[in-house]
């Protein structure tokens, strides 16, 4: 009888453990498609112009340079409508940042990324304006800023860094001595700009207090 329970625990114990190294072979399955999506729809991070890193929902303009030029790819359609060198630096407090250039496009998503662009505007082909810019924490302390918290173009058109359809990851902590770069860009309803006003963030320390008040800068195309 000994020998009996004996035998029945033993395979219990066994089936047990059986069931819990599933659970966690299934967990682990799970939990990696779900990382890999992530990873697909978050930019690799850059530090300067110079480096690309391609955008999951907009498609490369790196060469379009002239009104008129034309790009297509996986992503869509994109037309130049304007552009703009820069090289347009600016200082808020320890923070550097560099405005590089600004196109203005007109842009045809391709279908499969209508459904992300519905949250921004229900049209299929589009005018939006982009900015890419460079910034640098010269201070030895975290600090939280964005490069575009506010822009206004002369057309009246405002705009706010909860519209940017770049998701670049440019908003938020940035470590000392880190640099970061990327697109920031807007949809607009009026192709026809002349001149934009951008206005930076507060920059804001870890218990997020001001150390620094805001900074605007203008360009024109």
């Amino acid at each position: 009888m000994r020998k009996l329970i004996f035998v029945v625990l033993l395979l219990s114990l066994l089936i047990g453990c059986n069931i819990d190294e599933y659970s966690n072979s299934s967990k682990i399955e799970k939990e990696q498609p779900i990382q890999k999506d992530r990873n697909e729809v978050t930019p690799s991070p850059r530090k300067s112009m110079n480096d690309y890193a391609p955008n999951p929902q907009v498609t490369d303009d790196r060469t379009l340079l002239s009104a008129g030029e034309t790009f297509r790819d996986e992503k869509g359609a994109a037309k130049l409508l304007a552009y703009t060198k820069l090289d347009k630096g600016l200082t808020a407090g320890p923070i550097e940042m560099v405005l590089k250039e600004a196109k203005i496009i007109d842009y045809t998503p391709d279908y499969s990324l209508i459904d992300f662009y519905h949250s921004y505007t229900h049209e299929e082909q589009f005018t939006f304006l982009k900015i890419f810019v460079e910034i640098e924490n010269k201070s030895n302390e975290i600090l939280n800023f964005a490069p575009v918290s506010h822009i206004q173009s002369d057309t009246g058109e405002e705009k706010t860094w909860a519209e940017d359809i770049y998701l670049e990851e440019l908003n938020g902590a940035i470590r000392p001595g880190e640099k970061k770069a990327g697109n920031i860009g807007f949809i607009v309803e009026n192709s026809d700009i002349n001149s934009i006003q951008v206005t930076t963030s507060k920059v804001l320390n870890q218990d997020e207090k001001e150390t620094f008040e805001e900074q605007t800068v203008d360009f024109k195309f």
